[in-house]
């Protein structure tokens, strides 16, 4: 799509579209859906006007294009339908070749070139959808531009006191609060490091012995007594003066 003289093409964008040829109080509504079209915003900085134009099935042999200047348009946006805008046309046009766009009639018999009262664009993003109200909000009259559920600006800072701005004043002026005064303390002595500990060196050729269960059990190992020390050497030994006491009763000597 080419832009007119003074024009200027400040938005290129996808989106489905869902044309609408009668109201809705009308039923059955007569209406028509695409998919991936190519919606272009031009701008006219110096009229203050804008003008839109849609390329439906671009590349197939259905190819055709909608235009209509916003002028008369009333725009509808909702933050809360974050990618759908829904556009609202003249009651009457004097260039036929504006919000017309050919479609079969009712019966689905034959195609004629019908007038447009609305269309609801899906913009593949927010972000587009966004891009495209703000042009029209640029060059349009306020009151053909209905934005709803808008957020509100970020809650600004609460104001400082008076008495606050005059401790923080003080604070950095009297060097009785700077960095000066603040006390010192001397830094921990160095603790010299322990020494690492030798590596423990294992067996080189050590190598697990395998268990046998069919091998005699090991031989006990055999723990000798002491020996008894021989008496003592005593000539009175209190056994023998017993027993020689009891046979003789006598005194042993």
């Amino acid at each position: 799509m080419a832009a007119r003289p003074g024009e200027e093409n400040v938005a290129t964008l996808f989106a489905d579209i869902h044309y609408f040829y009668g109201p809705d109080t009308v039923k059955p509504r007569h209406h028509r859906f695409d998919k991936g079209s190519y919606v272009y915003l031009f701008e006219n900085a110096n009229e203050r006007r804008c003008r839109i134009e849609i390329a439906n099935q671009p590349g197939t042999e259905d190819q055709d294009a909608f235009e209509g200047y916003l002028d008369q348009t009333h725009v509808r946006y909702s933050y809360k339908q974050q990618c759908n805008v829904t556009l609202t046309g003249p009651e009457a046009v004097a260039d036929q070749n504006e919000w017309h766009l050919p479609t079969f009639d009712p019966q689905n018999q034959n195609k004629y070139h019908y007038k447009l009262h609305s269309l609801d664009i899906y913009f593949w993003t927010q972000a587009d959808a966004l891009q495209f109200v703000n042009g029209v909000r640029r060059v349009a009259p306020p009151s053909h531009v209905e934005v709803l559920d808008e957020p509100g600006p970020p809650p600004q800072p609460a104001p400082m006191s008076s008495v606050v701005q005059q401790l923080e004043n003080v604070a950095i002026s009297d060097p009785q609060y700077g960095s000066a005064n603040v006390p010192s303390f001397a830094p921990p002595p160095n603790v010299p490091a322990p020494p690492p500990a030798p590596p423990s060196e294992a067996p080189a050729n050590f190598a697990p012995m395998t268990y046998n269960p069919a091998a005699p059990a090991a031989p006990e190992t055999i723990q000798y007594r002491e020996k008894t020390p021989p008496p003592d050497e005593d000539p009175l030994n209190p056994l023998a003066v017993a027993v020689a006491y009891d046979y003789h009763k006598q005194p042993f000597t």
